[in-house]
């Protein structure tokens, strides 16, 4: 029970990387806001959670809308009147290259994977502070650092940026007990890989094989608990060894 009490928000929680993640965290001791655009899904990974023993609470949340991230955060703070730690795990992905991508396809991918981890991570920094203590977990992608290959400019672009946004807050929070750490998974056997090129990327993987949802959740717990209390600023790559660097 290495987070035994602490409370968690995790974004885009309801599938996927964010449902394990999740389920990760409650197993280890923690309450968990499970926050999701979609309420069904939230509602279902909350009560999973509820089933374990744990407490948890079910959260809609547009991340790349200022108002609704407040709301999350109040309610999680209504509800255990604290925040520990924030994955934001969140993101949508585009398909295609950018001679076919409008403007409007570029900005949302942005607003929702860039803007979404900014503001939900200033929205937390006022209760770290205050504790002088906290988690901050953001989503990279190895497409962050190498560049859109099934995955569109705008994806790469949002999670390069992620990347870079986790140092610049892990530069500015330390000074307050605070780490903020990013990861940068691979290819992950997810809905959203689905249609990708999936048994030509699996001879790109040293291991020659995808990864599962659980492998980024266990780097999540990693960077959430005190095992990693001495590091910050940092991309955790979960690849395979695609990329090593």
């Amino acid at each position: 029970m290495r987070l035994e009490g602490e409370v968690a928000i995790v974004t885009g929680g309801g599938r996927g990387l964010g449902e394990a993640i999740c389920l990760t965290l409650a197993r280890e001791g923690a309450h968990v806001a499970v926050s999701d655009i979609n309420m069904a899904d939230a509602e279902r990974v909350a009560n999973a959670i509820k089933q374990m023993g744990r407490k948890a609470v079910a959260i809609k949340v547009d991340v790349s809308q200022e108002k609704e991230i407040k709301a999350m955060v109040a309610r999680t703070i209504e509800a255990w009147g604290t925040i520990d730690i924030l994955v934001n795990n969140a993101g949508i992905c585009y398909q295609g290259t950018v001679a076919e991508m409008s403007e409007e396809a570029w900005d949302k991918v942005l607003d929702v994977n860039l803007k979404g981890t900014f503001l939900c991570s200033r929205e937390v920094m006022p209760t770290l502070k205050q504790k002088r203590a906290g988690k901050i977990i953001n989503m990279g992608s190895l497409a962050g650092k190498v560049g859109g290959i099934v995955v569109g400019a705008n994806y790469s672009a949002s999670k390069a940026g992620v990347i870079c946004l986790t140092k610049s807050l892990a530069k500015e929070l330390a000074p307050f007990g605070i780490n903020v750490n990013c990861i940068a998974p691979g290819v992950i056997d997810t809905e959203m890989t689905q249609p990708f090129p999936r048994e030509e990327m699996i001879k790109s993987i040293p291991l020659r094989k995808l990864g599962e949802p659980q492998d980024v959740a266990d780097a999540v717990l990693f960077l959430a608990s005190q095992e990693s209390k001495y590091i910050t600023g940092e991309t955790l790559n979960v690849n395979g060894g695609i990329l090593m660097d």
